[in-house]
């Protein structure tokens, strides 16, 4: 007797939300293995972490053997990524590591979200229409395996955004910090400048904006403030603002949103909340 599903033929199985995320997949294409599982495996031991004496992560140490798509990345260029990253890590860790008396080392997951961030800004800044190429191409192969509403294709103006989905705990606010150096190193090697007109962080209330503010002080930024609209701070002051004071218009406790448009580097902190809202 057949019910809803017709006899003998099995049931789909079920995705998995990681399965849908076209960036997350073409960058997983960088490495063996095509998951976050198999790069887990590889490099989730404690012995990973820390730094070689020749100044390169033991993460990288173990990425060269096998565990990287040649054809991707060359292996000068993952050296690269790692030095970047080992030096923005360095430096805003330096006075924690005074403070807590001993070295803080990067998790295999905090160093991975690191490198992602490398590999996207390097193809954002110097090889864009391979990004969009690239993620146009894993598109294709997305909607073939999906058989499911098809996305539209990338478009150039689709690039400047990525977001990061990382557990409670993982460390967030550290590589937030890590990637402000990363995003003003690209930014002042492509665009001949060393700011942006601003950099907004947008938190989801006033508490956290100001642990925001210190945290951001004990990782050496030393232009960051909350946002005041009758000052105009220097360029590279990162203006940390609570998302509830934006509006459609100003008033005598909201901003509009108009008054940060321009070329700007935005970061927001639990960007989800909020997203059901029509606010």
């Amino acid at each position: 007797m057949a019910t809803k599903k017709q006899a003998g033929r099995p049931a789909a199985k079920k995705r998995s939300f990681h399965q849908e995320l076209v960036l997350n997949r073409w960058m997983l294409g960088f490495f063996q293995g095509g998951n976050l599982a198999a790069l887990k495996q590889r490099l989730g031991e404690d012995r990973f972490e820390g730094i070689d004496e020749d100044g390169q992560t033991q993460f990288f140490h173990e990425l060269t053997r096998n565990l990287f798509n040649v054809d991707r990345i060359s292996e000068a260029d993952l050296r690269r990524y790692d030095l970047t990253i080992v030096a923005h890590w360095q430096s805003i860790t330096s006075q924690r590591n005074k403070l807590e008396g001993h070295e803080l080392h990067m998790k295999y997951f905090q160093y991975l979200s690191l490198l992602f961030t490398e590999i996207y800004l390097d193809w954002y800044f110097n090889h864009r229409q391979d990004l969009l190429d690239g993620l146009n191409a894993e598109m294709v192969r997305y909607r073939a395996e999906a058989g499911a509403e098809p996305f539209k294709d990338f478009d150039a103006d689709d690039l400047n955004k990525v977001a990061f989905w990382n557990a409670t705990g993982s460390g967030k606010t550290l590589l937030l910090h890590v990637n402000i150096k990363q995003y003003l190193r690209y930014y002042q090697a492509g665009k001949g400048e060393h700011y942006p007109d601003k950099i907004i962080l947008l938190t989801p209330n006033e508490g956290l904006s100001r642990q925001h503010l210190e945290e951001l002080h004990l990782s050496g930024f030393g232009f960051a403030q909350h946002f005041n609209k009758a000052q105009t701070p220097p360029r590279g002051t990162i203006e940390v603002i609570d998302i509830n004071k934006l509006g459609d218009e100003m008033g005598d406790k909201t901003v509009a949103v108009e008054a940060f448009e321009g070329n700007n580097l935005v970061l927001v902190d639990e960007g989800h909340r909020g997203t059901g809202e029509v606010a």
